[in-house]
């Protein structure tokens, strides 16, 4: 028969299980590496943070003004090339309209001059083809738009290959949606009166810093990159000027 405990008799211990291992607590004086900032969209392309559409274009200038190089940080955040290009239009419908403008004026005045030289009596028929002429620069230039923001975002992007400053995890369309977004500020910024021009320039050399901050390589790179395309260009141009001044003088012989 089994033994039966007495009530005076000790019980036997109760099988403990595994504690869990414990963690030291930390050292004084440690405090854990704060965690990185969650980067939000552009203003343009962010419609809870800025709900009015104007909202959202006075955002955009904001941060140009206070931080530029951070359109290059955010840029990354979304995708898709519409937005920088509504963008893109809208700031360069001014300069597309003073371009037109002056195309139409200029352009009429010299077809009409040459006109009248010639004794011809067609002024009339130029006078309305002008205007058509006008209207498909304009509706042309949604087009011209799109194909600058993508050509020269490319061009970007391509040039920072050869200097050797792309990084994997950034790709063409970053690029050229960056490039959309700052190319807008430089064209509004190139109709200031005598600055224009230094403003073209110094937007090109931050669009230089800011690829290279998005593509986290060196911001000598960067601004190499982006004026390659200028340094070749002047390379063609200084060949075909030198050959076309003997041309010009011996046409002014004649």
């Amino acid at each position: 028969m089994s033994e039966i405990t007495g009530p005076n008799e000790a019980l036997p211990p109760a099988i403990q299980l595994d504690e869990p291992p414990r963690i030291p607590p930390p050292p004084q004086g440690f405090y854990p590496p704060p965690s990185a900032p969650v980067l939000q969209p552009v203003p343009f392309e962010d419609p809870e943070a800025f709900p009015g559409f104007w909202s959202r274009v006075g955002g955009m200038f904001r941060m140009v003004f206070s931080n530029p190089l951070e359109i290059f940080d955010r840029v990354p955040v979304t995708e898709g090339l519409g937005a920088p290009w509504r963008f893109l239009l809208l700031l360069s419908a001014p300069v597309f309209l003073i371009m037109a403008l002056v195309f139409f004026f200029v352009g009429m005045g010299i077809m009409l001059a040459a006109l009248e030289q010639s004794g011809k009596g067609d002024t009339k028929a130029i006078a309305a083809v002008m205007p058509v002429i006008f209207g498909a620069i304009l509706l042309l230039m949604p087009l011209f738009a799109f194909l600058g923001m993508v050509i020269g975002g490319a061009f970007n992007h391509f040039f920072l290959w050869m200097w050797g400053g792309l990084k994997p995890g950034v790709g063409t369309q970053q690029s050229i949606r960056a490039y959309g977004y700052a190319s807008a500020f430089i064209q509004l910024g190139g109709l200031v009166p005598i600055l224009g021009s230094l403003i073209q320039i110094a937007g090109l050399v931050v669009i230089g810093m800011g690829l290279a901050r998005m593509h986290k390589t060196d911001t000598w790179r960067g601004v190499c990159a982006v004026l390659t395309p200028f340094f070749l260009l002047c390379c063609c141009l200084v060949p075909l000027l030198i050959m076309a001044v003997p041309a010009l003088a011996a046409l002014g012989h004649r």
